[in-house]
């Protein structure tokens, strides 16, 4: 990893993710051996912060290993730093043309690492294409073969791995396969049909699956410092994505909330000119993102008049309105209704299904249902 010289640096987190599967894991290969290991989920599942946290165990100086949340040794918080002379970060950058060197991406890669050092769980975008390239793939075979300095392993991590070129993951094969004792190389990618199969099926894979509500709020509260309310909201809208619970942060918006309980409250007396009306108003004000935010918040609401307790409610500043809604509706019905919201909200933010129909016909099926 490059020094860091004076550049801001926020110590990377000692947070768990809720991974307690693959902790597990990851635990017995250290004490019975690490092979080529390939990290696989989508995209804000944690994978490449566990992989960070993976190469600062191996390489501790301490048996057991350091509480990352109290005193560490030496090589534990140059980890925390991004600057371990062991662990070596790997990322695509912007291709050069055929005058590439093992240096060429040198600059971009430390660029990259300036800006983990603020954020670890940024994620830094080029404004041209990128990828791995072979002369990189080259240099890791080298460094690889020779003793590590300052540390007992050399760990590679490459991160969104399916950028590697081909003629680059042809060169790494062997090394792959027949890693030193002390290498560890780990591929983290979204897209594992992007890795050759020569590549992959000679790698451990490690699935990883969408964060915890709970976990997503962990690192919203501990690292960012978020509200917890708002942490919270962020959390239950980013279907399990720190990338994108890390976006929300910032478009969350008192409207939409606003918004879903004024529609509840009209749903009772509601004609099906005004249903239709309320849709197509908000399908064709927004896109998708924007109407599946709402449609948490219809289903935020629907779920705070079903509990009752002013305690459980997620909207206490609209306690009073949610109260009349509770003496309107049958709240024997509600459960279905919140169904019916999930699936709509399925339908547009995944499936990508027209919007004006989603959205008709959820309203239409919620006002017969009241």
């Amino acid at each position: 990893m490059a020094e860091s010289s004076k550049e801001t640096v926020r110590p990377v987190p000692a947070i768990d993710l809720g991974h307690s599967r693959v902790d597990r894991f990851l635990d017995m290969l250290r004490r019975e051996g690490v092979p080529s290991l390939l990290f696989t989920g989508p995209e804000g599942s944690g994978k490449e912060y566990t992989a960070i946290e993976f190469a600062r165990k191996l390489c501790c100086e301490r048996k057991p290993e350091c509480d990352p949340g109290g005193e560490v040794c030496g090589s534990c918080a140059r980890a925390a730093g991004l600057e371990h002379p062991g662990i070596h970060l790997i990322y695509p950058t912007p291709t050069q043309g055929s005058g590439e060197d093992e240096e060429g991406d040198v600059t971009d890669i430390a660029g990259v690492l300036v800006e983990k050092r603020r954020d670890i769980f940024a994620r830094h975008r080029f404004s041209r294409k990128t990828t791995i390239r072979v002369a990189r793939a080259r240099a890791v075979i080298q460094r690889a073969n020779t003793k590590p300095f300052g540390s007992s392993h050399n760990v590679f991590i490459f991160i969104d791995a399916h950028a590697m070129r081909e003629e680059a993951q042809n060169a790494m094969l062997k090394l792959v396969e027949e890693p030193p004792a002390h290498c560890v190389l780990i591929f983290v990618t979204p897209n594992p049909e992007g890795i050759l199969y020569t590549v992959r099926s000679r790698c451990q894979h490690v699935r990883f699956t969408p964060l915890a509500t709970e976990a997503l709020e962990r690192v919203l509260v501990q690292y960012y410092g978020v509200e917890p309310e708002r942490a919270r909201r962020a959390a239950l809208l980013s279907q399990g994505s720190l990338d994108r619970a890390r976006g929300l942060i910032e478009s969350l918006d008192q409207e939409e909330r606003e918004a879903a309980v004024a529609f509840a409250a009209g749903l009772p007396d509601a004609t099906e000119s005004w249903v239709i009306g309320q849709a197509l108003a908000m399908s064709r004000g927004g896109n998708r993102e924007t109407v599946a935010r709402f449609l948490h918040e219809l289903s935020l609401v629907f779920r705070d008049v079903m509990a009752g307790d002013r305690e459980l409610l997620l909207n206490r500043d609209n306690a009073e309105s949610l109260g009349v809604l509770a003496r309107r509706w049958d709240r024997k019905r509600l459960p279905s209704a919140i169904d019916r919201i999930t699936r709509a909200r399925y339908e547009v933010l995944v499936r990508n299904m027209n919007i004006d129909a989603a959205m008709v016909a959820l309203f239409r099926d919620l006002r017969r249902g009241m």
